[in-house]
């Protein structure tokens, strides 16, 4: 029986070989599949007017996470309050948030708008149905074995 870690690192390593593989013609026909509010919020990150948080834990987030994304663990809004300066400060901005699969996000979204922020949208697709979507690209710490 596998365990849910080495699952996500398949599931990991399998997208990334997906997207260095990925053709221009493939990459619009998974767009044309995006469901409406995926393809909005992956407009607005990349256009600056939204923020993609990653609520996954350090070690989840060491492993891989989207280029776009910023770390902001659940444990740490949880257990401190924990939320970085410069997207408290960003009250304008929507909060996209986004996790494993889909559960965390929902505690993260309550723990964000009791610190004020308003406008929070927890995604239920975790990371590996994003990266079916290709919603953004990998990210590896380097010097990993993916990063090579």
């Amino acid at each position: 029986k596998m365990s849910r870690w080495l699952m996500f690192a398949a599931v990991c390593r399998v997208g990334r070989s997906f997207q260095q593989s990925a053709g221009r013609q493939s990459k619009v026909r998974l767009l044309a599949t995006l469901p409406d509010h995926l393809l909005a919020a992956k407009e607005e990150v990349a256009s600056g007017a939204a923020l993609l948080l990653d609520v996954r834990e350090p070690h989840e987030w060491s492993y891989a996470h989207f280029k776009s994304a910023i770390h902001v663990p659940l444990s740490a809004l949880q257990l401190r309050g924990a939320c970085p300066p410069e997207i408290l400060e960003q009250q304008d901005r929507r909060l996209y948030l986004h996790c494993a699969a889909g559960v965390r996000v929902h505690p993260a979204a309550a723990a964000l708008n009791s610190l004020g922020c308003v406008d929070v949208v927890p995604l239920s697709e975790g990371i590996a149905e994003l990266l079916d979507y290709d919603f953004d690209e990998l990210a590896y710490p380097p010097g990993s074995q993916q990063d090579t």
